[in-house]
């Protein structure tokens, strides 16, 4: 029945008179992947599981005369090898979208752009530009995380809605969120102070009474060779339950400092330092690289009370050998301290890509890597291969 509803969705959208879209079809390894239930019924992970499966994509997007449009997006992944991993149909995208002059309204399945929904929402959507410097918009429904077709265990009701104001130089965005679980409200913002771009979000729980989320950050063109940037970010983990597992929430604290510099033309020297605390742990990452049209050369560190350490290499280039086929590669040897070890550990990972495209409708994808020391799964190989057909006006 459900392929028959698929079916069904494809052909309707494919009656209008203006469409285009696009085929996927490949093939992964090396990736696990699984569902709770498996998990609940004392399955486990087979170390030396390949987890070979198919990938099947399609998106549709098209028109209905002036005004109405139609999108989307659904996947369908089915396992080769065994029982403990996934082989569901998942639809991220489908619904109608109605636009008029001063906004528009939408229904059905789709996914909403911003960090207090993750997932797909079944429902409704709509966008009003009140003045040229005022829009209110809103949107309400079941919350779909994973896109499944149905699941009744993640299905809950939530509602959100923002007005955005632009003002000169400031604009911000005003926002409530409401589930059964929790309600929240925040701001964004956007402004210049002369060379420099800044921008932060704020946001409160109500129902707990404490921060939600938070964040500023600036990028600032000191010169046409030299650009500065800094962030802080302040987030809250998701507490939740998987199988017999239990997820704990937790504030994290990430500061992030860095610079770029155009060393001649073409050629870049990027450097960033992160600081990430918890009220247990402070942990730092170092990276260090140079870039240009056809080659990077980086280093990363590392360190802190996690009593993970690392450093880590990377050697790539990037080449097109003619104007349709573009390969990339690379190797990263990495010298780490596991969690809880006190033998350092040195692994070498080789990577490679190409994207090649033919025929005008047709394109090919190669993402391939492999592991000379991989201690959490025996397989040494992880990628796959995609051949993408695209159609319509």
């Amino acid at each position: 029945m459900k392929k028959v509803i698929i079916l069904l969705l494809i052909f309707s959208c494919l009656q209008a008179a203006d469409f285009k879209g696009s085929v996927t079809t490949g093939v992964f390894t090396g990736t696990p992947f699984w569902n709770s239930d498996n998990y609940k019924n004392g399955n486990v992970i087979d170390k030396e599981d390949s987890f070979l499966r198919s990938v099947n994509k399609i998106r549709l997007q098209g028109k209905f005369g002036q005004n109405f449009n139609f999108y989307m997006q659904a996947l369908r992944s089915d396992d080769f090898s065994g029982d403990n991993h996934l082989s569901n149909t998942k639809i991220y995208q489908a619904y109608g979208k109605y636009c008029f002059a001063k906004g528009s309204v939408k229904a059905g399945r789709f996914l909403p752009f911003q960090r207090w929904i993750v997932g797909s929402v079944d429902g409704a959507a709509f966008a009003w530009q009140v003045t040229q410097k005022v829009t209110v918009s809103a949107m309400g429904g079941l919350h779909v995380p994973y896109g499944l077709i149905y699941d009744s265990d993640k299905q809950i009701a939530l509602g959100y809605a923002d007005v955005a104001v632009r003002l000169k130089p400031v604009s911000a965005k005003f926002k409530v969120y409401g589930d059964e679980n929790v309600l929240k409200s925040g701001v964004d913002f956007y402004t210049h102070l002369g060379k420099m771009s800044v921008s932060g979000n704020y946001g409160f729980d109500f129902t707990n009474s404490q921060i939600a989320d938070g964040g500023l950050g600036a990028i600032w063109a000191l010169n046409k060779k030299l650009v500065l940037n800094a962030n802080y970010r302040l987030f809250r983990t998701l507490k939740g339950e998987w199988g017999d597992l239990q997820f704990n929430s937790y504030l994290i604290e990430r500061f992030l400092g860095g610079l770029r510099y155009e060393i001649w033309g073409g050629f870049y020297l990027d450097a960033q330092q992160m600081i990430s605390m918890t009220s247990e742990r402070k942990d730092y990452l170092s990276l260090l690289n140079l870039s240009s049209r056809y080659f990077n050369i980086g280093v990363n560190y590392l360190n802190g009370d996690s009593n993970l350490e690392r450093f880590g290499l990377l050697l790539g280039g990037k080449y097109t050998l003619f104007n349709q086929l573009q390969l990339s590669a690379g190797v990263s040897p990495v010298d780490y301290l596991p969690a809880n070890e006190t033998d350092h550990l040195l692994t070498i990972a080789y990577y490679l890509r190409a994207g090649y495209r033919f025929f005008d409708s047709f394109s090919m994808s190669l993402n391939f890597n492999y592991y000379q020391d991989n201690p959490a799964l025996e397989s040494k190989f992880r990628g796959g291969v995609q051949l993408r057909y695209n159609f319509g006006s």
